[in-house]
């Protein structure tokens, strides 16, 4: 399993123009050269071993003084309340000593990705996409704070979908997909994500609609996953009778290897299965098959914990032929 945390910086300029006949010759301090940053790299903060999460941010940063630290811009945010503070720790120690009069303000842009799972790592979505709202997701700076309450729900489970319509500065109108929770944390999730922004978003943009599902336990145990990447046939080996399964698949067909996010589902609501990029109609039906399998929990309290958990699924180049002759 990967603990990993990645930084990059991406890209440093001063602010000014030229002439186009001009060559521009950045400084020391426009090409970062003499940036001092702190010895220790942030790094992953696991807060349990069923800690599979991820996360991701991208910081601009603007220098004006050498011996102060840069201001600071969320560009993107998807990192929990743990992880920012890293980044805004790490971030704060930077400084910029050969910055002179002569530089103005330089800016950079970093990316920190935030990784304790087994899946593909994320990713900060660029700003270059047919769609550029999509790259500025931005949380709030704190984590949730949902202090519990009388429910008849051992654990709570509420999926919504937030669609952002407005300008940047606009709250995201916000519908409750799913809910099997208390009328007291519906609510404090409907408050928490109507802070959500998406500052970059203009007029002139396409709504743009994400889903997000809010777990809560009130007794902090339930029961979770130790990873969450499984080999085709070693998640089919965790369905119900998996040795009475049929299908019938041609892999190669499918612009094979590829992997497949799944999003455990349960009762009347189906598991998910996609994968990245523009729709494959040669996996479609592959992909509607693993939503309608049955999956083998150990107990219905399993079930109810494992509820909108996401698993990443490898698929193999092969023919996937099952012909559910077990007995």
């Amino acid at each position: 399993m990967r603990h990993a945390f990645i930084a990059a910086l991406l890209c440093a300029s001063a602010l000014g123009a030229s002439a186009q006949t001009e060559k521009v010759i950045l400084s020391k301090a426009q090409r970062l050269e003499c940036l001092v940053k702190p010895s220790s790299a942030p790094r992953y903060p696991r807060r349990d071993e069923l800690d599979l999460g991820q996360g991701a941010m991208r910081v601009l940063l603007k220098f004006s003084r050498p011996d102060g630290a840069p201001e600071v811009q969320v560009l993107f945010n998807s990192a929990r309340e743990a992880m920012q503070d890293q980044v805004h720790d790490y971030v704060g120690a930077y400084r910029l000593p050969c910055l002179g009069p002569d530089d103005g303000t330089v800016t950079a842009v970093q990316d920190f990705l935030f990784d304790g799972s087994d899946r593909d790592p994320v990713t900060v979505p660029e700003p270059t996409r047919a769609d550029a709202s999509a790259h500025c997701m931005v949380l709030p700076r704190f984590d949730m704070q949902y202090g519990g309450g009388h429910s008849k729900y051992r654990v709570e489970h509420v999926r919504i979908e937030a669609t952002f319509a407005g300008v940047g500065d606009q709250p995201p109108e916000v519908q409750v997909v799913f809910a099997r929770a208390s009328n007291r944390f519906e609510q404090a999730v409907r408050e928490r994500v109507a802070q959500y922004r998406m500052p970059c978003r203009t007029a002139k943009d396409k709504p743009f609609t994400m889903m997000q599902q809010f777990t809560y336990s009130g007794s902090g145990q339930r029961f979770g996953l130790t990873r969450d990447r499984f080999p085709l046939m070693e998640f089919l080996g965790q369905t119900r009778e998996p040795g009475k399964l049929k299908a019938r698949f041609d892999l190669r067909t499918m612009g094979c290897p590829f992997s497949v996010d799944f999003m455990l589902g349960g009762g009347a609501v189906a598991h998910e299965a996609s994968v990245n990029g523009p729709i494959d109609p040669n996996k479609v039906a592959f992909l509607r098959w693993l939503e309608g399998l049955q999956i083998s929990f150990a107990s219905r309290e399993v079930a109810d914990d494992l509820f909108g958990t996401q698993l990443q699924i490898d698929v193999p180049c092969g023919l996937l032929d099952l012909r559910g002759e077990a007995s």
